[in-house]
């Protein structure tokens, strides 16, 4: 997914995620589909028996000293052991929406250890995992709904920028405002997600939906430049509210945890409910 510069704060020092006080604590909630990914495939040996034998290898407990490793570094920037994994249920409710959503990842062979090693981090850390949602949905719920004191979102998706917040990429922290994020969040409506595979508009690339939403003051504004851009390029109002949730990572009253349903975005709850 391409990099969407339009209302992203320079990033902070390190030393601007301290709490301010000795007796604050922060929680980091880690994108833990990511970094189960990220260790399998690191982990991943690869043996030459001789020319034309070739094997993959996994040791499980790499993985999980890989994964341990990482999130004992992220652990010294809190001084607490304040720390949620997200991951993913199946199928996403994105998929009931629209049934080529992901669907370009079908069939791609997955990295070794990555089933044990999920189950492992269910069992060795504090997890959070919300029927029909993605892992970035559930951040996105637990960064809003103020369930964690002084939350840090931990990942490397861009998708993460569409949540207001505080967002902890590699060794840079970026805050994120509420109309920084509905920005990203317009501006991923217009360009679609090749990586998600859905479409947004054709040909529309990060400066030209920049282009579009420049000058909007609030979400209102950005939505009725997203609706004639949709309307210029041939599209209906059917195809921006589409491209609109899918692109949208839940916020803070957009799931109802009693039934298990995600409350789809309503431009009408716009003005209440942005």
């Amino acid at each position: 997914m391409a990099l969407m510069k339009a209302g992203l704060n320079p990033p902070l020092l390190l030393k601007d995620l301290l709490p301010t006080s000795p007796q604050e604590t922060m929680t980091l909630l880690i994108d833990a589909d990511w970094l189960l990914y990220a260790a399998c495939c690191a982990c991943e040996t690869e043996v030459r028996w001789d020319e034309w034998i070739h094997t993959l290898h996994s040791e499980p407990v790499d993985v999980q000293d890989f994964i341990g490793s990482k999130v004992n570094g992220w652990k010294k920037l809190t001084g607490d052991d304040q720390i949620v994994m997200c991951l993913s249920d199946y199928p996403s409710f994105r998929s009931e929406l629209y049934q080529d959503y992901k669907a370009n990842r079908v069939g791609k062979r997955k990295p070794l250890a990555l089933k044990v090693t999920r189950e492992w981090i269910h069992t060795r850390y504090t997890t959070r995992t919300l029927p029909g949602l993605e892992g970035d949905d559930v951040l996105g719920l637990l960064m809003t709904g103020g369930q964690y004191p002084d939350p840090i979102m931990v990942a490397i998706d861009k998708d993460m920028r569409t949540v207001p917040g505080r967002l902890l990429v590699d060794d840079e922290l970026v805050v994120t405002t509420e109309q920084e994020a509905n920005m990203n969040w317009m501006l991923q409506a217009l360009t679609g997600d090749v990586s998600d595979n859905y479409p947004g508009i054709k040909g529309c690339g990060p400066k030209t939906a920049a282009k579009v939403l420049d000058g909007a003051k609030n979400l209102p504004e950005m939505w009725a430049l997203v609706i004639a851009a949709y309307k210029k390029a041939g599209l209906g109002f059917a195809d921006a509210l589409l491209n609109a949730r899918l692109a949208r990572i839940l916020r803070d009253g957009d799931y109802n945890e009693d039934t298990n349903a995600v409350r789809l975005w309503e431009p009408n709850q716009m003005i209440s409910y942005g």
